[in-house]
């Protein structure tokens, strides 16, 4: 081997392993010393344009993906099928993915009715640092959702903005939820929602992948795909969430921005069904009868349409092909 080819060969070792070892400082090292690294990075703004290029010559379709699971065959069997859809930024829902006559409101009573839940009211973007949000039992919530009880505080109700619980951890509910590889089986990972009338902003997640499962109820969502960040006024939060001003509930309300241009996605979810939301899609959901359902993220993960995925070696990705 000539001695230029021994000094280009040493060149890409040490740049492989600065890679490596910035991977580490970024998710091992400065986390164990009590710092989050990527809420100071700014992690919204360092990923969008380079998130944009990734998923702008992607063809979008007008319709999302769906396919009927086969009965008898284990969830963990759809791996595969889900990693595929989140490495290609493509939303996709799996029907019939749970059963869902194991899952009625009378039933959930009976095993986490005691349970003491959050309960906010109105918008949830702006509720989410309220620190004043009603403390009810699960079980007197359903009551109320179901029309069986009056709520605590119905001065605070309004229409399209009743009471629900969101972001909810339910231990003893969350062991009953099949375990599926791509997302880490645990009760951090599983977050529910419940209501009757209420929905949620236009949102993405960037730090992770979401398999939203309704339970109970149906669901309607919108997407919009994540090259169009600029076109809903993209908003950063926090390190994992970003925020958008276009509000999909009045879209007439917002002369600045080129609404016309907004490609969105639609869909409704019914009891049993599951929709894939890959890492850094816009979505929104609205509520208007009784319904149950549960987030499952595979959290602490780079989204797989940038490079990441659950429980990956990190030496097989290494932190320049994720953020650079």
């Amino acid at each position: 081997m000539s001695k230029q080819m021994k000094k280009l060969m040493k060149r890409l070792r040490l740049k492989k392993c600065r890679s490596y070892l910035r991977y580490a400082t970024f998710r091992w090292i400065m986390p164990s010393l009590g710092h989050d690294p990527l809420f100071h990075m700014n992690l919204a703004e360092r990923a969008w344009p380079r998130v944009a290029a990734m998923t702008a010559s992607r063809k979008y379709t007008d319709r999302i993906e769906s396919i009927d699971c086969a009965a008898k065959i284990p969830v963990d069997e759809y791996s595969d099928e889900l990693q595929e859809h989140a490495r290609n930024s493509r939303p996709f829902v799996l029907r019939g993915y749970i059963d869902k006559d194991k899952w009625e409101l009378e039933q959930v009573k009976k095993e986490a009715g005691d349970s003491i839940n959050n309960i906010r009211v109105g918008h949830y973007d702006e509720a989410t640092d309220d620190p004043d949000v009603i403390r009810m039992r699960l079980a007197d919530f359903i009551d109320h959702i179901s029309g069986q009880s009056k709520f605590p505080r119905e001065d605070l109700l309004a229409d399209e903005k009743g009471a629900y619980l969101a972001n909810e951890a339910i231990p003893s509910l969350a062991k009953r939820l099949p375990v599926q590889s791509i997302f880490p089986d645990t009760d951090s990972g599983k977050l529910f929602w419940l209501g009757s009338s209420s929905r949620s902003p236009l949102h993405c997640h960037q730090h992770c992948d979401v398999l939203l499962v309704q339970l109970v109820g149906n669901r309607k969502v919108m997407l919009v795909p994540p090259h169009q960040a600029s076109l809903v006024g993209c908003i950063p939060r926090n390190y994992n969430v970003c925020s958008a001003e276009f509000d999909p509930f009045e879209p007439d309300q917002q002369p600045s921005l080129a609404t016309d241009l907004i490609h969105r996605l639609y869909y409704e979810l019914n009891p049993g069904d599951a929709l894939l939301i890959p890492g850094f899609w816009f979505h929104a959901v609205r509520v208007t009868e009784p319904s149950f359902a549960v987030s499952l993220f595979n959290k602490h993960e780079m989204p797989l349409a940038v490079g990441g995925g659950p429980r990956g070696p990190w030496r097989k990705r290494s932190y320049a092909q994720g953020w650079g």
